[in-house]
Parts: C-alpha cells; sequence; structure tokens
C-alpha cells in the first residue's frame, strides 16, 4: 500500500493542466482500473474501507490517504508512483473526489468504477443546489461506456433522481434497510421528486434525507439495492450488522461508529463485489478497519479519554450527536468551534435547538470558539469573551482535561481548523 504526504505538489497541477493526455495515461495503467469516490461526506472513509477490502485480496493499491480530494493533488500522486520508466505497479487506484470537479474527475481518470455517497445541500457553495450539481454529473455520465460501473446510494433521492432515463455504465444500488433507524417524524426532509416536482414521502428517514421515499405524484420510488445492510446495531464503541450481497450475506462487527459508517461500509462493500473480490475478503476488510486521526479518535491523557469527532456541517454535526448519546454513560461534552460554522447555506449549521436537552443528558457542556458565539449554550456554562476570543483551542481543550477525573470521557465535536489546531498541539507533544 502506497502512502504519500499531504503536501501539494505542482507537478500534478502542471500534468493535470498542461498535459491532460499524459495524466489519462497514468490513470490508465492500473490493471484494474480506478475507483472514484463522490459525494457530500464520506469520501475519505469509503476509500479507506475499500483500500482494506483490497489489501485482504492482496492486491496491490495505490491509495493516497493524506492527500484533498482534489484532481491536482490525484494527478500528482500518479506522477510521484511512477518508476524511472514512467511506469505504475498497481492494480487499483483508489481516489476520493470533490463533489464540484467530478466530471473532470471522469476525463482524466476515467474511473472503471465510481461511487456516488451522498449529496446534502448544507456544503454547497451559495448560489448551487444539489438538483442543479446532480444535472451537471449527467453530463460527465454520458461520456461514460458499458464497460465502467456507478454505483449510489439508493436511499438517496437526489442522486437517484439523476438517473431515471438511460445511462451508458452498469447502476449498482447500495443502502441500508432497518426500520428501527427511522428517525422522528419532524425530522422528515421535504425533497422533491426529480420528476414531476412533487414532495417525496417517506416511509422511512434514518440520516438526513436519506431512507425509503417514493412520490405520490408520479409513482417513481426508491431503487431495490443490490447490496444492503440490515440488523444495523449501533453503537458507541462499534456497530454490527448483516451486509446482504448477491454473493451471500456477511455478519460483520464494524469498529467505526455511526450510521454514516454504515453507508460507507456499505458503498466500499458495493465497489468490491463489483471488482469481483472475494466475500472473506470483504469482510475481513470490514472488521480490519480502525477510526483515524478526528474520526471519533480515542486519546488517553492521564487515564482520562477524549473521543475526538470532526463535524463538517449540519448532517455530520446531527450523526456525532447520535453516536455520543448512544453512551450509557453520562459524560462531557466539549464543541470547539471555528469560523466556518458560519458559513452554511442558511447561516450558522449549528443552533440551539441543536444542542437543545444536551445538559440533561450529560455531566457537562462546553462551547468554544469564535465559531459558537452565537451559541446560548456558550454564555450559560463558559465565560463568552474569553472563550470565543480564545487563540488557541487546543488551550481549551487541555484546560477542561485536566478539570476531568481520571476515568472520564470527554466528547470533542470539533470544526476541521479546530479539530486540525487540537491534534498537532496533541502531535507536538507526543500523546498521538
Amino acid at each position: 500500500m502506497f502512502d504519500f504526504s499531504r503536501g501539494r505538489i505542482p507537478p500534478g497541477t502542471l500534468t493535470a493542466a498542461a498535459w491532460p493526455q499524459l495524466a489519462r495515461s497514468l490513470a490508465r495503467q492500473f490493471e484494474q482500473g480506478v475507483v472514484g469516490v463522490t459525494g457530500t461526506n464520506g469520501k475519505h472513509t469509503t476509500c479507506r474501507i475499500l483500500a482494506a477490502i483490497l489489501r485482504q485480496a492482496d492486491a496491490r493499491t495505490l491509495y493516497p490517504e493524506d492527500i484533498a480530494p482534489s484532481i491536482d493533488e490525484v494527478v500528482s500522486t500518479l506522477v510521484r508512483a511512477t518508476d524511472r520508466r514512467g511506469k505504475i505497479h498497481a492494480d487499483y487506484g483508489v481516489f476520493g473526489f470533490e463533489t464540484g470537479m467530478l466530471g473532470r474527475a471522469i476525463r482524466v481518470c476515467g474511473p472503471r468504477t465510481l461511487v456516488l455517497n451522498n449529496l446534502y445541500d448544507d456544503e454547497l457553495s451559495q448560489g448551487v443546489d444539489t438538483i442543479a450539481l446532480a444535472g451537471e454529473w449527467r453530463n460527465g455520465f454520458g461520456a461514460m461506456t458499458a464497460g465502467q460501473n456507478i454505483l449510489v446510494n439508493a436511499d438517496d433521492p437526489v442522486l437517484c433522481g439523476g438517473f431515471t432515463r438511460g445511462v451508458p455504465p452498469r447502476l449498482t444500488y447500495f443502502g441500508v434497510e432497518d426500520e428501527r433507524l427511522k428517525l422522528a417524524d419532524s425530522s422528515i426532509p421535504e425533497v422533491p421528486c426529480h420528476r414531476c416536482g412533487v414532495p417525496l414521502t417517506y416511509r422511512i428517514t434514518c440520516l438526513a434525507h436519506l431512507g425509503d421515499y417514493a412520490c405520490e405524484g408520479c409513482g417513481w420510488e426508491r431503487p431495490l439495492p443490490t447490496v444492503y445492510a440490515i440488523d444495523v446495531d449501533l453503537g458507541s464503541e462499534e456497530s454490527n450488522f448483516r451486509l446482504i450481497t448477491p454473493r451471500g450475506p456477511l455478519d460483520v462487527r464494524f469498529r467505526l461508529t455511526g450510521l454514516h459508517n454504515v453507508y460507507n461500509a456499505a458503498a466500499a462493500a458495493a465497489s468490491a463485489i463489483t471488482l469481483g473480490l472475494s466475500p472473506v475478503s470483504i469482510r475481513k476488510g470490514l472488521e480490519s478497519v480502525t477510526s483515524i486521526g478526528g474520526r471519533d479518535e480515542r486519546v488517553v491523557i492521564h487515564e482520562r479519554e477524549a473521543r475526538l469527532l470532526t463535524i463538517k456541517n449540519r448532517t455530520s454535526l446531527h450523526e456525532a450527536l447520535r453516536t455520543c448519546l448512544l453512551d450509557r454513560r453520562r459524560g462531557h461534552y466539549l464543541f470547539l468551534l471555528d469560523e466556518a460554522v458560519r458559513d452554511g447555506r442558511n447561516g450558522p449549521w449549528i443552533s440551539d435547538d441543536d444542542l437543545d436537552g444536551m445538559a440533561d443528558r450529560s455531566r457537562s457542556v462546553h462551547v468554544a470558539g469564535a465559531g459558537g458565539a452565537h451559541l446560548a449554550l456558550m454564555d450559560e456554562q463558559m465565560d463568552a469573551e474569553e472563550m470565543a476570543a480564545a487563540a488557541d483551542v487546543s488551550d481549551v481543550f487541555h484546560d477542561i482535561m485536566r478539570r476531568l477525573t481520571p476515568g472520564d470521557r470527554l466528547w470533542v465535536l470539533a470544526s476541521e481548523g479546530a479539530m486540525y489546531a487540537v491534534r498537532q498541539e496533541l502531535k507536538d507533544m507526543g500523546i498521538i
């Protein structure tokens, strides 16, 4: 398994811009092709799970875990992976791509398999909506051939609405089917049908707008998935589920928490099935995956545990909260929020309503960082001016950790910039 640094490498930028044909020729050198993953959430994790499955199958895999999901960085990785003769010696390339660059990724990398995880409107740029973006994607799909594969999250009507007419590549659907995951009726989103515009009705909603849906106007409904998870048992330490596949069921003990990661597992498993990998390799790969930096990472300092969860939009916030509240112990909570929190389509993507009742379900709740200055909870729990003006959120983290008693657990939900600062401090201290 190849591993590369996170630094931005100019050769990839130059190659993609000046010699696109060279970039395409490098991508074509993978003996079994490229797997591309896109979506609002879950790109890195789905790639990492699939790479673990490929590792169990003894496949040579180029998987750049620590790079951003951009064309320039992917091409830089391809350039660096070549030998002196310009050859790449790998069976598969596994790459994540940002949603806005999918068409270019298809042209440059020509993925044999393309995974569409989800499409939420809570992280798209101002003036761009999910329906318009899905329409742009369809133009890219038209350049694909019947020998390529598109894997689609069946539970996402925004994604599935883009495939109402003929598409050259072969389509495979994945998803989750478990009525126990049904959210309260108050959480049902309003999503228009792509065919007729009538709001969809939901039998089950389990994560944002993902679920079992249908249109009472034209009869369009959720497609049946080929690979899907059932009997999902979510916990604060791990998740257990049965994965239904065309090659038989797989009972999986999964060390990643949260329903979003069950979806990522289903996406990776569907990819592996499409690539012809064995059920044994798929199950072993799924069960070998562990959490990584800032993604439900466990850190122990002087017998006090911190669980680090990165939140980057409203959907990931709600899923992180669901995971935290599965813990039977009444824990401590710290929200570290930088200015990125204010960049939602309709203002800040965290509000007092999101944290309603947290104080009653925990031993303490703290909010720090300029991004959370609008929250009433900050005023109730801490000195608002001091915490909002804190130059280093890592200082806040360590201060609260010191207040805990041995055996306590602190759930840290931090925006990406704040999480980076905390983890960098922990690295400098030699803790992680």
